[in-house]
């Protein structure tokens, strides 16, 4: 039985005997199972590397960002990370964030908890760390580290989900690829990235 079976039949298993189970633990099933890399392991000090992506133009974002990495639930991707992305959006649009930093705090805590309650009013709110977090697998997507790089890339390879405790004393913030912050940044493009994450995720 290989990996994704497993993990398959544990979710089978859970929601057959009506087991409970954290929103926490279920995305990061989805996510295992939507991996191209679940038997890839990682040694502790090795340094994760992302594939190469030629990312030039508006449009390249826009694809990236209709075939983001989540796991799929009744058929649906799971919306958490254009949820973010979204939220992110916002707060580029209302001048909050005013530099390509994305900060772990009540701002952005705040505007994806409103932002999921407007599009997924049925469903329970979850904590923003979860998908900023998991977003460490999209190419565009990095992290600047608190003090030491070797602590950020140690924290990068566990295999689990640390706590927001855990990031915060080892991430100083997330930022984007420089190009597509200036997207984020201008009106058009904005509209354009915004649609994407919506009409992919949201409906």
């Amino acid at each position: 039985m290989t990996t994704k079976e497993e993990l398959e039949l544990v979710l089978q298993i859970m929601k057959k005997h009506d087991l409970p189970m954290s929103p926490i633990l279920e995305y990061a099933i989805m996510e295992k199972i939507d991996s191209d890399k679940l038997s890839t392991t990682l040694p502790i000090n090795s340094t994760p590397v992302k594939e190469p992506v030629n990312v030039v133009t508006n449009a390249s974002y826009i694809e990236i960002f209709r075939n983001l990495s989540t796991g799929v639930q009744n058929g649906k991707k799971l919306p958490h990370k254009a949820v973010l992305l979204l939220s992110i959006l916002t707060l580029i649009e209302n001048g909050t964030i005013t530099e390509n930093k994305i900060h772990l705090d009540k701002s952005i805590a705040n505007t994806f908890a409103s932002t999921w309650g407007d599009y997924l009013q049925n469903n329970k709110i979850p904590s923003v760390w979860i998908p900023f977090w998991y977003m460490k697998s999209e190419p565009f997507w990095h992290f600047k580290a608190l003090a030491d790089e070797n602590i950020l890339q140690n924290l990068l390879c566990f295999a689990g989900h640390p706590s927001v405790g855990q990031m915060r004393g080892v991430i100083r913030y997330a930022y984007v690829d420089e190009l597509l912050f200036s997207l984020m940044q201008n009106r058009e493009e904005h509209s354009k990235l915004k649609e994407a994450l919506i009409d992919t995720y949201l409906r």
